[in-house]
């Protein structure tokens, strides 16, 4: 076969596949996927440090609640005048129960005068004498100088309602009439005046 007619032949199929190639790019253009359009940007919502509502009222604080001391109404056996316990709201009180015939009762004695006259009127002190004669309350008060109100329990009802078992024995009460502490057996000046100071305002 002749170069010419070679060259015959492969005209027809070279333009054939000229002709394809420009179809397929055409195709190929036509059927690429358009490009896709983002889906919106959403924020995820964030926590927010939003504090919490303040309650319309503040929560009741839990207060220790103290009984309040029995009232009680006795003669100053020193001075004749009656007196009731709740007379002396205010002032630190201390109740003294104690006896003539007691060796630790006569022993801190001269320490309650002593604070007495220390604190003025910031302070009342009680002492409740028992199982004891006014008379012996009276010479054994005056022999030390106790100028403090003293009084005889003579029906035991004060120490019955205020539980003693033992002489002496103190109660302290503090400004509102409320039962503070109790101290069973003799007192010091010194645990006085830290007693009275612990109560002061």
């Amino acid at each position: 076969m002749s170069t010419q007619s070679i060259h015959k032949k492969l005209i027809p199929l070279l333009l054939l596949l000229t002709l394809l190639t420009l179809a397929g790019c055409t195709t190929s253009k036509a059927t690429v996927a358009p490009t896709a359009t983002p889906a919106p940007k959403t924020t995820a919502p964030q926590p927010t440090n939003t504090p919490a509502p303040a309650p319309t009222t503040a929560p009741d604080e839990k207060k220790e609640e103290r009984p309040v001391a029995k009232d009680f109404t006795a003669t100053n056996l020193l001075t004749g005048e009656d007196f009731k316990l709740s007379d002396f709201r205010g002032k630190i009180v201390f109740i003294n129960f104690w006896g003539s015939w007691c060796p630790p009762c006569r022993a801190e004695m001269p320490a309650f005068q002593e604070v007495f006259e220390a604190y003025g009127d910031k302070i009342v002190i009680i002492g409740v004498g028992i199982n004891d004669s006014d008379e012996n309350l009276i010479k054994f008060a005056k022999s030390i100088g106790i100028t403090y109100p003293i009084t005889s329990d003579r029906t035991s009802e004060i120490a019955r309602h205020y539980r003693i078992r033992s002489l002496p024995t103190t109660y302290r009460i503090n400004q509102k009439g409320e039962i503070q502490g109790v101290a069973q057996g003799g007192l010091t000046k010194e645990q006085l005046i830290q007693a009275i100071e612990s109560l002061q305002p």
